[in-house]
Formats: C-alpha cells, structure tokens, sequence
C-alpha cells in the first residue's frame, strides 16, 4: 500500500510539472518552470548530503583523547559475559533499574552474577543519540571515566533525506528512515562498541 501511495504522489507531481511548463508560454518561462520542478524535491536534499559529508569529517568516527591501562573491568551499555569470556576483562557492571546495579564477572573458572552491588568501576561506556525529528541523528558511544572525563567517543551520523524523502517516507512501509550516513565508517553497534571498547580500555 505504501509504494503504490508513492507511485501515485510521484505521478502526480510529473503530471503536474509538465501541465506547468506547457501552460507558460514565453521560451525562457519553460526554463525557468522545468528547472523550478527539477530543484524543487532535490535541492535541499543534494545540499543534506554534502553537509553530512563537512559533518562526518568534522564529528564522525572514532576521536581518542586518552588510553587508560589496567582497566580490570567498566560499567556501561551491553553488560555482558562477553566481555569476560572474549575479551579478557574481569567484570561488567550494568545498572537494573535506578540505583540498583548488578556484576558480571568470573570467580573460580565460572561466571556469576552479582545483584545489588555497589560499582567499582572507574570508568564507563555509554550511548548518546541524538534523534527526534532533525534532519541529521547522530549516534555515539562515548568512554568516559567516573568524574566524567571523556576518553573517546565513536560517532555515526545519518542523513534522513531532503523534505520530499521525508515526506514520502511517510507512506512508505517503513517509514521515515536514514538515507544516507558516513562513509567509509563501521555501521554496525557492535562492532563499534567493541572496537572503542578494547582500544581505549586496556588491562
């Protein structure tokens, strides 16, 4: 239903433009009609992507400030035995529910689990997006010690598209999405999260 809804705007919108420029008379008017309905759904969506571009060079990616060394264990999104059994730390720590955090870590070859703990982690990994309805979103992961410090951030941003992508999007079954993001730059939350993980924390 939703592609046929933005086959019949796209449609609409030709039948429209060509019932313009045939209605205007002088040359140059044609022109000047033709060129309008060209730029019309585009123009703003080709000046988008070339400021994402000036925007991934400027804030996107992988940015380190500061290595910390023997780090045991952290505190963070993705609270996981992974980061036991893989990559070689000793804890994770993760918060429950407000105040009430719990540990992860390895004790005599197995792994258990420990319930409202008090942390002892110096530093944490945390999620930052930024989203809503702004043309750009920005998603990062921002290692930072306990004070508040940042040691590194890893940031993505996407592009949703000029006005006649977004409004189009509507109709489309999936919505309004992204239509464009950094290039050259891992898109994948995992391997984001363990890439600024194990180069920024070392034990």
């Amino acid at each position: 239903m939703g592609g046929l809804a933005v086959l019949f705007l796209l449609g609409l919108y030709f039948v429209l433009s060509v019932i313009a420029v045939v209605k205007v008379k002088p040359l140059w008017a044609k022109g000047v009609v033709l060129l309008v309905a060209l730029l019309l759904p585009t123009a703003d969506a080709v000046y988008g992507r070339y400021k994402l571009k000036q925007m991934c060079a400027a804030e996107g990616g992988l940015k380190v400030y500061r290595v910390a060394e023997n780090v045991q264990g952290f505190a963070g999104v993705a609270t996981s035995d992974v980061w036991i059994k893989e990559y070689g730390f000793q804890f994770s720590e993760g918060e429950r529910a407000k105040g009430k955090y719990y540990r992860i870590s390895k004790q005599n070859n197995q792994i258990i689990v420990e319930e409202n703990i008090t942390p002892k982690s110096q530093y944490q990994v945390i999620s930052v997006k930024t989203r809503g309805k702004a043309q750009y979103w920005k998603n990062a992961y921002v290692v930072q010690d306990m004070q508040g410090e940042v040691l590194a951030e890893d940031t993505q941003i996407s592009f949703r598209g000029g006005w006649a992508e977004r409004f189009l999007g509507q109709f489309a079954d999936a919505g309004v999405g992204t239509v464009a993001s950094c290039p050259n730059q891992e898109t994948r939350s995992w391997f984001r999260l363990v890439n600024i993980v194990t180069n920024i924390l070392k034990h």
